[in-house]
Parts: C-alpha cells; structure tokens; sequence
C-alpha cells in the first residue's frame, strides 16, 4: 500500500525568527523601543483580522497586514506616522523570508523523505509561503501545496482536507503530520493516520508522536 505524506509548515518545517508568529524580524528597528510582551499581546488579540479566506497574490497578503496591524498600532496607542509604520511592518511580515526559521534537519530529512514517498503540504498560511518553501528549496519536493488563504478554506474548515485528498488513490495511506491535536483530530475523520510533531515535548496525546523529521523518517520504515 503506498504511503502519502502530508505535511504542516508552521511549527513543523519553520518557525518565527522572533518566536512570535506576527512580530516581523525587524519590529525593533521599525517601532523602536517598545515591550515586547504588550506587542505581542495586541497581535494575538488582533489576530481574527487575519482570517480572511481569499487571499491570493503577495500584494493583498501585504494590504491585509497593513490593515492589520494598523489596527495593532491602535490598540497600543502608537501615534507617531502609524500608517507608515503600520506598512513597514506589513512589508517586512509578507516580503522578508527571514522572518522564519527551518528547522536544521528538514531541507535533508525532505530530500530523503521525497525518494520513498508521495509528499504534499496542507497549511492554514498565505500566499507569501510559497515564496519562502521555493526560496529555501524545497518547494518543488512536494506534488502539491494546499495553502488555506489560496483556497478560500482553513484546516478547521474541513473541506481543505477533502480538497487535499481529490489527487490520491482512495486505497493510499495518508499520514497527516502536525503540531497541533485538534486538527490532526479532524484529519482522522478523512481518514489520514495522524502523527502528532512535538519538537518542544509539550502534548500528551493517544497519537502516535515524533520529536522531528528524522524520528519521522525512521518511524515510517516500521509502520
């Protein structure tokens, strides 16, 4: 039976350079001193500004973000020239790909992954992650990536997994891998085989678990 791999990005491949998923890499130099637990505060409160399902092009990534953290600014009283700054964080959020971190084994564990298996992504992201798996050089190891913003769903939205699954053999085994139990629960109801990535040991769940992708790699030869 052939094995498809189907693969998170966030907390899977990468992770944010600032260890905080909407804070760009450059918010010291754009807003100067500023706390950064208060900053993250109002971009975690402000996140449903994000949700927006059709998101296609890297230019309205950029125009959501602006809105977005306008409205960030706002909340922590930022008044200096706020739509300017609201831009240039916008810009370095969606233009720079240094706002994210591969984990150090993924490029390899990737190459060796994609000569035994079928690999594809399925990710809640916008447009600006193709960019970044093609400018790291992995894009074009998976058959297909689904990114939610592209496709007008989210993984919570079920239908991002049907959609995921149109260009597979219903005889496949599918395995779903991600760092977060409630949608690899909702992967299971598609019938994926979930296998939960837990790179900082936090989760207890019933599924099985790896800690990267080399674990990963070495658990597939024996399921």
């Amino acid at each position: 039976m052939k094995k498809n791999l189907f693969f998170d990005v966030g907390s899977t491949l990468l992770y944010p350079k600032t260890k905080a998923w909407f804070i760009p890499p450059n918010y010291n130099n754009i807003l100067g001193d500023i706390d950064f637990d208060l900053l993250k505060k109002y971009t975690a409160k402000n996140k449903f500004l994000l949700d927006e399902r059709n998101i296609n092009t890297e230019e309205e990534e950029y125009e959501m973000f602006s809105k977005y953290y306008l409205k960030v600014l706002t909340d922590l009283n930022y008044t200096q020239n706020i739509g300017k700054i609201a831009k240039e964080l916008a810009y370095d959020c969606v233009y720079n790909d240094d706002k994210f971190v591969f984990y150090k084994e993924v490029k390899r564990e990737l190459k060796k992954l994609a000569k035994i298996y079928d690999m594809y992504i399925i990710s809640d992201a916008w447009p600006s992650t193709y960019r970044i798996l093609k400018d790291y050089g992995i894009y074009n190891l998976f058959k297909n990536v689904y990114i939610s913003s592209d496709l007008g769903y989210k993984k919570s939205d079920k239908t991002l997994f049907e959609i995921a699954l149109e260009n597979v053999s219903p005889n496949d085994s599918n395995y779903f891998i991600d760092d977060r139990f409630d949608l690899l629960q909702i992967s299971e109801k598609y019938g994926f085989i979930p296998i939960i990535i837990d790179r900082e040991d936090k989760e207890l769940t019933n599924y099985i678990e790896v800690r990267n992708l080399t674990q990963l790699r070495h658990l597939l030869k024996i399921i």
